[in-house]
């Protein structure tokens, strides 16, 4: 028997889909905050299963390092495979034939039976950043075959503009969900443009949710410090196509990042965010080659945070620096959540719509396109600057955006009845 068979029955029962594993500290984040507003909604004891985009081995793990008793993963199969696999062949012929194959949704349909609601924890799948969300219209798709009462929840939508054809379907498929949930008002506008509606709310991003917890082992944070995040994944934003990529001149990129940062003589903390195996999308590794080749030529200490902090340990990092400045979306809503003053380097319109709804104006979100060492010094020094009137601005901003979030989970609840 397992932990999700042996809770009560009676138990209201949650799908949360197409979360990523917890490696990337994000989607942790965005599980670790949906419970909050989940209990705060329904003030009972929960079953939820989470439908985790990772194979069966990484979600078994997951399952056995969980610290939430109300909730248990299950493996949602990613179409693509290994060249030459099943998958593999699966991907190719929907990208060049428009079929569907959609081999999670058999993992989907073990589960399905008896759901009171099921929620797409969206980020920013509905969107053109990775290529048209095909995989997650499947499982939309095959919920409301199953009449599950289904919400886009915490999400980005769009633009769909560069595709015309497939946003006339896209716009098509979103009304049929019985709530959607966007996490900034660029997004809401832009559906409300593009007639969905009547079905739409603004809630802020889950994560602001998740409260933070002290790490066992207490990583000192002195006063002053600047708190870094900086990605492999910005090097594939920045106009050229992934196998132009170089990931050691990306490093030397973000040394000179460092370096800039230095020279405000304040200690420096470089805090990765995501860990994978894959060197394109691992944080780790970047930021520790980074402090290694900074260390000894810079005036001020600059050390990269260990591996093994969870989510809430690493927003309760994120809370003790002075300013801090992220390139992973969920690292800078743990800061601006904290009230930490926050500079965003962005490379979509979450971003954008977060520092708008946040600070009211785009003056500390700097665009990947626009990245070099002279941008990001000004944008660093003008942060630093204004360092105690934008942590006091987002002290005033911070319940009210909690609270449309607690919001949000009360609509779950009245579409689940």
């Amino acid at each position: 028997m397992n932990r999700y068979e042996s809770r009560s029955e009676d138990a209201p029962r949650i799908l949360l889909l197409g979360n990523g594993p917890y490696q990337n500290r994000g989607c942790e984040a965005i599980l670790r905050g949906t419970m909050e507003i989940l209990r705060h909604a329904y003030d009972s004891e929960l079953n939820v299963q989470a439908g985790v985009v990772a194979t069966p081995e990484v979600v078994n793990r997951q399952n056995a390092g969980e610290m939430d008793p109300q909730v248990d993963s299950f493996s949602l199969r990613a179409l693509e495979g290994p060249r030459w696999s099943p998958g593999w062949f699966q991907a190719q012929s929907n990208r060049r034939f428009g079929t569907s194959f959609s081999p999670h949704l058999k993992d989907l349909k073990n589960v399905v039976g008896g759901a009171t609601v099921a929620m797409q924890v969206g980020g920013d799948h509905y969107s053109l950043d990775y290529g048209r969300p095909t995989y997650f219209m499947a499982m939309d798709e095959f919920l409301f075959r199953n009449s599950v009462p289904t919400v886009l929840w915490g999400a980005s939508v769009g633009p769909f503009d560069s595709d015309p054809v497939f946003a006339k379907k896209m716009f098509n498929h979103l009304r049929r969900f019985s709530a959607i949930l966007v996490r900034e008002r660029e997004s809401l506008e832009y559906l409300q443009a593009n007639g969905v509606a009547d079905n739409v709310h603004l809630m802020a991003d889950p994560a602001f949710l998740m409260k933070p917890s002290r790490p066992d082992a207490d990583p000192l944070v002195a006063p002053g410090t600047i708190g870094i995040n900086l990605s492999p994944m910005l090097a594939f934003y920045r106009g050229l196509k992934a196998a132009d990529v170089d990931i050691g001149e990306w490093t030397r990129f973000c040394t000179g990042l460092v370096v800039e940062a230095a020279s405000f003589g304040r200690p420096i903390l470089l805090i990765p965010h995501v860990g994978s195996s894959d060197p394109g999308n691992d944080d780790f590794s970047l930021l520790e080659a980074v402090c290694s080749q900074v260390s000894g030529t810079v005036p001020v200490d600059v050390q990269v945070l260990p591996r093994g902090l969870n989510a809430p340990e690493l927003k309760w990092v994120i809370s003790q620096c002075a300013v801090f400045v992220g390139a992973r979306t969920h690292s800078t809503i743990a800061a601006l959540s904290s009230a930490v003053p926050t500079l965003s380097i962005g490379y979509s319109r979450k971003a954008r719509g977060i520092n708008l709804d946040l600070y009211g104006h785009l003056n500390h979100c700097l665009d990947v396109g626009d990245l070099d060492a002279a941008t990001f010094s000004q944008k660093l020094d003008n942060l630093i600057v204004n360092e105690a009137d934008v942590r006091s601005a987002l002290e005033t901003r911070i319940p009210a955006l909690s609270q449309s979030a607690l919001v949000a989970g009360t609509i779950v609840r009245r579409v689940a009845a």
